[in-house]
Parts: structure tokens; sequence; C-alpha cells
């Protein structure tokens, strides 16, 4: 709002003519804002090219904002070109901090387009080696944005996803007026909502879009009252609904009340019942969800007429109050919102003062209550963060949604003190973290269109809110519904470096950009080098963003994450990270198609590649949020989608390599999907759910672990297959192992539809364990999606693996199934491999066949010391409905095949021939095979006992 604004007067300079030099000139302007203290602005009057001399522009050694977007006939892309004609492009030098750069086309500089050797410098809304067309390329020689070591804290591009906000004055709502709104739902139809509030004396409920056009609009008053006023609405299903609020019968005490029923049932006292704290003279109960509460009531102790606040909780299953709700240290808390979460889970916000040193100043809260412990965890304050430095800001919260999974919306007033006309309502978006901890949030102000004055947010369900406004021509309420979506600010693209080089610079953000190709994100405009390089032990620095705009593919809904950028058609790698950089994160981004995320627009070499950099991650939702809401799509490429190279602890969850956005098309990487190799220790690829990866479709492996690569986990792996979908076949093995690291874990995870073997334990392969994973099988281990090879084959040399497991999962073991060779098969010189506690030709629960088509598990020619099964029964293999032999055992010795169920195959149960010298098999239970159960007639050196 204007009255948050600190107004200080900065000097403004206007560029006015194309020329290189003189009065209005561009160096001109830049001249004199280095000489003038403090922030200018340089605004354009005139649009055009401005080519620069045989000397480059002086260094930016102020604060200034250089704005492209002020020149005539400017509509969102650039008009005003800056040609550096081979010298210099900008640089930000030392004292330059805060400065900004927009809406400019910037090309042909002899080095980078902009270098940055400032702090906190905004570069956003520019075409970077490309013309105001957004497409005819005229690179810079060096990279488009260069970053150094000394610059930090900088944002390329833009992190705000609002595009719009559509505001509805209250006056198409059929009851009126609407004095105030105070409450919102929303129900079990899309598109309606449950608004709450007063009209005159009444309390008000209507049923309908947040428009206010069409709906239903109820008067509520509770029996003999005088007035009423409805706070909080709730939807509980079959057309019941339950409303909070206060109300009066004439005298100057407050009461609090409940209504339950259909809006039917309005005018039936029955279903309402009155809610007074102990003693309080005003009652308020402001919100409820689940099987409670909460509210305000003030007294009975000291203070006459109003005595001390209580934040209270109250019980509607059993009608009681329970404890008061109280921050920590606070001297009053209130509570003005509450969410149901499930089970016994509940969030509370409101607000709270301290006394303390420091304090004295309302802080806006959010907290977790546990309706069966008592317990609150998770306290967080929060503040109003947009204000001006220096001033004080009272923050409330007053309500309080969670439409997406593990995020949360926020109804946000905040007040500046000591000030008239001040209040600021908002919108505040806060996320969960991994541990369940409350993380980052932001802040969306809502300010009625054409009203000088103020809006509040009374009450929010997702990206909906409503309030009042108050302003010169009088008050008002409203709705509103932010808009949030993908908006382009950057594109870097065509320049003869990196698009954008990070060497050795932290804290920078890199959001809604396209680099590498043109404006439309359509076409491949190369940067020479890397997309993004990220090298010199830079750190910290997130590449994208975590919004989701109500993404949610395993649900069919998709929506591109609009924080993340384009990273398309660039000769080297779309991103590299190396040479120490760490702590680094990518979030949202598309990294090898076109803008859909659905077509190729690859990479020449990798998607992403990491070298020698520890601690990085690409990260595609959290915990406690649904799967892949923020995904990074690493498909397309000519390279892998993802490289890791002799870099420890890396962490890739909720990711797609080898498909497109929408979980439904192959938009394959010309390699693996993921390769990692060299001394890599450390690679964690999913996680519990939702946190698993995509790796499918890729023209060779789904994942590919080589080398001296050690302590790799897949968890949660579709390999071979979309999310809970059909097969996307990688056209070699869905994973391959051939790593003499050891120590490397494939669990829970999904490895079905491709052309090769599911999974291949190959080469010197050892320490490699398969455990509670499903190959040749849908999601639910149920129906076929064979591998075109075998499910599992243990090659080479490969010694001292182990397929099988007993960690706790969902999967409740190793099921190989469907396959067009065998379940599993072990050739090669490979030896001392064990399985165990795996299911061969069954679905999940051994209840339906779902045979391998060759048999069920091969011992080839020259492999020894294969272990199957065992002494305990917690070892037993279920080995079933084979198309061929149930176990074959071919010139392999030193073998145990011990305590197994083998049954139901088209050939014999057991079948070995050639020399099998100290092979053992007894305490098997072998029957109901086609053949036979056991033939050892071609064989010899087999001990046979039943």
């Amino acid at each position: 709002m204007e009255v948050l604004e600190d107004r200080q007067l900065m000097a403004t300079f206007t560029v006015t003519n194309l020329g290189d030099s003189g009065t209005g000139s561009l160096r001109q302007a830049i001249i004199a804002a280095n000489a003038q203290p403090g922030p200018d602005t340089i605004d354009f009057g005139v649009a055009g090219v401005i080519r620069v001399g045989r000397t480059s522009l002086p260094s930016i050694t102020d604060s200034v904002a250089i704005n492209g977007g002020s020149a005539p006939t400017f509509a969102g892309a650039p008009v005003v070109t800056v040609d550096f004609h081979g010298t210099k492009g900008f640089n930000f030098a030392n004292g330059a901090d805060g400065s900004s750069l927009s809406s400019l086309s910037l090309v042909s500089a002899g080095n980078a387009g902009v270098t940055l050797n400032a702090s906190h410098i905004t570069v956003q809304g520019n075409y970077i080696g490309l013309r105001a067309d957004g497409s005819s390329v005229a690179g810079n020689r060096g990279d488009g944005i260069q970053i150094n070591a000394s610059s930090h804290d900088n944002l390329i591009g833009r992190t705000d996803p609002v595009s719009s906000i559509s505001y509805y004055n209250a006056s198409a709502v059929s009851m009126q007026p609407v004095s105030g709104w105070q409450g919102l739902r929303g129900t079990s139809v899309s598109g309606q909502y449950l608004l709450a509030g007063t009209s005159s004396a009444n309390g008000l409920l209507y049923v309908g879009p947040i428009t206010g056009v069409g709906g239903a609009s109820f008067s509520v008053n509770y029996p003999g009252a005088t007035s009423t006023s409805v706070y909080g609405p709730d939807d509980l299903g079959n057309g019941v609904v339950r409303l909070v609020g206060s109300y009066k019968t004439g005298d100057d005490m407050v009461n609090g009340f409940l209504y339950e029923g259909t809006t039917a049932g309005l005018s039936t006292a029955a279903n309402y019942r009155t809610i007074d704290y102990p003693g309080a003279k005003f009652n308020y109960v402001h919100s409820t969800m689940g099987g409670l509460a909460v509210g305000n009531a003030d007294g009975p102790e000291g203070n006459l007429p109003i005595g001390t606040g209580h934040a209270f909780m109250y019980d509607v299953v059993h009608n009681t109050f329970l404890p008061d709700i109280v921050y920590p240290g606070s001297t009053s808390t209130t509570a003005y919102g509450i969410w149901y979460n499930g089970g016994t889970s509940y969030t509370i916000v409101g607000g709270y003062t301290t006394l303390a040193p420091g304090g004295g100043v309302g802080h806006g809260y959010i907290v977790d209550y546990d309706s069966a412990t008592g317990q609150y965890t998770n306290w967080t304050s929060l503040d109003y963060p947009n204000g001006v430095a220096g001033k004080d800001y009272e923050t409330h919260f007053e309500g309080i949604s969670s439409v997406e999974k593990g995020v949360y919306t926020l109804a946000a007033d905040s007040i500046q003190r000591g000030a008239s006309n001040t209040i600021q309502g908002s919108l505040v978006t806060i996320r969960r973290n991994t541990d369940g901890s409350f993380g980052p949030n932001s802040w969306v102000d809502l300010n009625f269109p054409g009203v000088n004055g103020w809006t509040s947010n009374d009450a929010v369900m997702g990206n909906q809110a409503v309030g009042i406004v108050i302003g010169d021509t009088g008050e008002f309420s409203y709705q509103a519904t932010v808009n949030t979506e993908f908006q382009l600010s950057n594109v870097i693209s065509g320049n003869c470096g990196n698009g954008i080089g990070i060497y050795g610079s932290n804290d920078n953000r890199i959001a809604m950009n396209n680099i590498g190709t043109n404006a439309a994100g359509t076409l491949a405009r190369a940067n020479a080098k890397n997309g993004i390089l990220v090298t010199n032990g830079a750190a910290r620095n997130l590449i994208g963003g975590q919004a989701t705009n109500g993404n949610d593919p395993t649900a069919g809904v998709f929506s591109r994450p609009p924080q993340g950028n384009l990273i398309s058609g660039n000769r080297g790698n779309g991103v590299l990270i190396n040479k120490g950089a760490t702590q680094n994160t990518l979030s949202g981004n598309f990294v090898g198609t076109t803008a859909s995320g659905n077509l190729a627009l690859g990479n020449g070499q990798d998607g992403v590649a990491i070298d020698g950099a520890n601690g990085n991650q690409l990260i595609g939702c959290t915990f406690q949020q649904d799967p892949f809401v923020f995904y990074n799509v690493l498909s397309g490429n000519r390279g892998n989608g993802l490289r890791i190279n002799n870099s420890n602890d890396t962490t890739v969850q909720a990711n797609f390599l080898g498909v497109g956005a929408n979980n439904a098309s192959v938009v394959a990487n010309g390699g693996d999907g993921l390769l990692i190799s060299g001394s890599s220790r450390n690679t964690q690829v999913g996680g519990v759910i939702p946190l698993g990866n995509v790796i499918s479709g890729n023209n060779r492996n789904g994942i590919e672990v080589r080398d001296k690569a050690s302590g790799f986990v897949s968890f949660n792996t579709f390999a071979g297959l979309y999310a809970f979908g059909a097969a996307a076949p990688n056209r070699q093995d869905g994973i391959l192992i051939t790593s003499t690291g050891g120590n490397n874990v494939i669990r829970t995870s999904i490895v079905s539809g491709n052309l090769g073997n599911g999974i291949e334990i190959g080469g010197n392969a050892t320490g490699v364990q398969v455990t509670e994973t499903a190959a040749g099988t849908n999601t639910a281990i149920a129906v076929a999606l064979p591998n075109g090879g075998s499910g599992i084959k243990i090659s080479g040399r490969a010694h001292g693996n182990a397929i099988g497991g007993f960690q706790p999962s969902i999967v409740p073991q190793v099921t190989v199934s469907s396959n067009r060779r065998y379940g599993i098969e072990i050739v090669g010189s490979a030896y001392d491999n064990t399985i165990f506690h795996t299911y061969v030709g069954t679905n999940y629960n051994g209840t339906a066949a779902l045979g391998n088509d060759l048999g069920g598990i091969l011992l080839g020619a020259g492999t020894k010391s294969t272990t199957i099964g065992g002494s305990s029964s917690l070892l037993q293999n279920k080995i079933l409905n084979s198309g061929g032999n149930g176990v074959t055992i071919q010139s392999s010795k030193g073998n145990l095949v011990q305590g197994n169920q083998i049954a139901g195959s088209q050939g014999w149960g057991l079948y070995a021939q050639g020399v099998c010298t100290a092979t053992v098999v007894n305490g098997n239970v072998i029957q109901t095979n086609a053949l036979g159960n056991v033939n050892l007639t071609n064989s010899k050196g087999v001990s046979y006992n039943s």
C-alpha cells in the first residue's frame, strides 16, 4: 500500500536518445547516477537500439535501477537493445549493491553481457544474447551473466509466481448488505465455497462461487438474539454445515455459538448451542474444523470491564473447553484459525504479544496441536516482511487453510504502529519442512484496485481470500482470487560462454528464466557452453523454486512449477556443478525439453552434470507433500539426464528423468537417465513415499552405477514405467550396477517395462542388495508389465550380492514376475550370490500366476556358489508358474537350493545338467510341475534330498 512506502527522493535520469554519449545518452545517465549518492533510477524515454562506441560503458558503482520497462511502447518484452559492439557488457562493481537491471536486450558484448561483482542485484525481464524479437542471436562473447565470488544474494529472474489477483465486490451476493466477511471454507463441490459474515444485524452464510455471482445466501440468527455474526463455516458433508460465531441478546455481553445442521435447519433452535468461556463477558468463536473450535474470550480476571484475554479451544464432541492456547513467553494470545490435518493433528493460527525486550509488538504464529496428547509442537512466529526497514508492524493471522498437502495458506493483517490507515492484508503461503516444522513462507499483499485506503484479509481458502476494504469512498466487502503461473523473466541464450556462470558466489536465486532457447521456449538458441555453470566452491544457490501452482502429476493435474527455469538447447550441459560447489539445489526446472515439458529440446551433453562437487541436490517435493509437485524434468538431452561423477552426498528426489512432464510421453535422454560414476559415495535416489523418482524412457539404462561408486540407494524408483502407470521403457536395463564400490541398494522400487533386463548386476560388482522390489509387474504388483530380458540378471564376475531382504515397506518382498526371459538369471562367472525371501512368477501375495517366460531361476554355466533359500522359513523363495523350469542349473558348481517352494512350472520343477559339483538340493517343496518335479539325469555332482 502507499502508506507502507518510505518516501525518499531518488534521482531519475532519463535516456532520451539512442546515442553512445552526450546529454540524454545511456552513458551519461550511468555517469550521473554514479555521481549521485544513494539509490537512483535510469528510465528510458526512447525505444530502439543503443549502439555502444569504441569505449565500454562505465562500470556501475552506486545503487541504481536501470528500467527498460519505462520505454515507450513497452508491453512486457524489451524494446530497448544495448548493442555493446564488442566492448564490455554491464558491470555492477563495488558500491552497486541493491541495483536492478530490467527489460533490456543486451547483445554483442566482448565479455559477459552482465557481470556482477556487487551483491543483492536483481536481473529481471532481459533478453541476454538475443535481440528484442526474442529469437535472433547476437551473443555476448563470454557468459550471458557472470556472477563472481565477491557477489552474493542476487536474483536472476523473479520469484513471485503471482500473475494477477482477481478482485470481486460483494455487491453480487444476493443478500445485502454484506457488512463484512469473516470466514471462508471449501465444499465438496469444486469451485463452490462457504462464505460467512454479517449482514447488518444478521449473520450471513453464502454458498457459491467466490465471485459472489449465483449461489445462495442464508440469514443466520441465533434464537432470541438481537444480532448475530458468523465467523467460521465448515462443510461436514451430506449437506451439513457447522458455523461458529457470536451473538448478542440486548445486554452488553457477547456470547459465542455453534450451529450444526443443514441450511434448511437454520431456523431450528435445537441446532444451536452457546459456547461461553467460564466467567467471560465477551466470547468470540472464530473457527472450527474436525472436532474442535477455537476463539477468544475476555475475563474474568481484572481490568474490568474487559478482563484478561483467553485464546480458548473447545471440544465440539464433548461440549467442553480444553486448556488455553498460550504462545510460550507471551503476555496475550489469540486464536483465529484452525485446520484439521487428519487423525489427531490440527494446525492453529493467531497472534501474540510479549513484554520481553524487543517485544510489545504483535506477532503472528502458527502451531501444531495433537488432540490425543494435548501437546503443541512447531511453534513458529512470523512477521510482515514487506514493510519499510526500521518500522514496527503488528502482524496477526486471521485464518488458515491447506488445500495442498504440506502447504498452508494464511490470512494475515499487518498494521504499522503509530500511523493511520496502515492495515495491510496479505495471503501467506508456508510450506512444511521434511521434519514437519514450518519452513519458507511468502507473502502476497492484497490491495483492492482503485481505492485509496486499506484492504484486510479476514479468511482464506487455498488461493481465495475475503475481507473488508475501507477507503475514501466508504467501506465494503470483497472476495479475491490470487492467480499463479510461470511468468517468463530473462531469456539468456546464444552466448559464446555459459548462459549463467556462478564462480564461487553464494546464496543466489535463479528462477523463471529461459536459458538456451528462444523466448517462446520452443526453439534452441544455444549458449555455446552450459546453460548454467556452478563452480569454484559456489554454495547455497537455488536454481528454480518450490512453488507448485497446484501441480500434482500422480493425480492427473499438470501445471508447470512456476518458479522453475527452462534450461534447454545448450551445446554443453544444461547445468554443470563442479569444482567443489556445494549445497546447491535444483527444483522445478525443465532441462532438455520445450516449455511444455513434453517435447525434446535437448542440451548437447547431460541435462545436469555434477562432477567433483559434494552435497548438492535435485528436489521435486518434500516428505510432507504429494509426489513430484515441483519436479525437475530432465529429459530429451543428448547425453544422460543426470550424471554424478566423483561427487558425494547427492540427493535426487521426486524428479522425472526420460519422460515428459505429463507423465504420459517418453522424452528420451540419449544416454542413461541417471549415471553415477567414479568414486561417488552416498547418492540417495528417492526415499520414502512421496520422494521416489521416475527414471524411464531413456535410450540406454534408467540408472547405471559403475566404477567404484558406493552407498547408492534407489528407493521408490519407477524404472521403465510412468509413475503408477503404463510402460515407458528404458531401451536397455532399468537399473545396471557394475560398480565394485559396494554397499549399493535397490529397495521398494518398481523396475518393469524395460526392453532389456529389469535389474542387471554385472561386471565385478559386489555388495549390491535388491530388497522389497518388483521387476516385471505394475505398481500394484498384480498385473504383468514385463521386462524384455530377465527380471534380475547377475552377470560377469559379480559376487557377494543379495536378492532379498527384510526392510519394512509397502512392497512385502522382492517379486520377480512376468518377464520375457527368466525371473532371475545368473550367468557368466558370477559367484557367491544369494537369493532369499523372493517371489518368482507370482503377484505380491502369491495368489495369482505371473510366470516368467523361460523359467524361474537360471544358474548358468561357469557360475558357482549361489544360495537359493536357506534353512530358515524366513529365507524361503516361492518359485511358481514358470514358463519353463522352476530352477535350472547348467554346469554350475557349489550351489545350495534349500527350503523353497517350487511349483506350477510348465517344465520341470528343478532341472540340472552338466557338471554341478558340490551342489546341494534339499528341504524344498517341489510339486505339481508339468514335466515332473526334479530331473538330475543329465547332471553330475548334485546332492538331492527332498
